[in-house]
């Protein structure tokens, strides 16, 4: 009976408390993943002007990641308790470094095409 009651145990389920925030990406690797994906696309988009829908599309998936994440009822909250504002903000910005880079590109393939190089 006793190993009964203590195999019954095991199988127990009890609300378990943890950091969220060791399983989640720094904020230097929030920064590297914009910096790394939007010179990436800087450099397509510079060389043809149709990876702008590349562009789009990490914008997309960058942002929709990082709402997804902070606005989860669970893991959002625990997050933002457990980091603060910064990360909310560096979140938010592999999207706009990915953005700055596609139209720095636009820019940079707009004047190649105009000196006809």
């Amino acid at each position: 009976m006793n190993k009964l009651i203590s195999f019954a145990f095991i199988f127990w389920s009890f609300d378990a408390l943890a950091e969220v925030s060791d399983k989640m990406a720094t904020i230097p690797e929030l920064w590297l993943h914009g910096i790394v994906f939007g010179l990436g696309i800087y450099f397509l988009i510079r060389w043809r002007i149709g990876f702008i829908l590349l562009g789009v599309l990490f914008i997309t998936f960058f942002a929709y990641a990082a709402f997804s994440t902070l606005s989860d009822p669970h893991v959002g909250v625990a997050v933002i308790r457990e980091q603060g504002t910064p990360y909310i903000i560096a979140s938010y910005s592999a999207p706009v470094i990915i953005t700055i880079c596609s139209v720095l590109g636009v820019i940079k393939n707009r004047r190649k095409l105009k000196r006809g190089i």
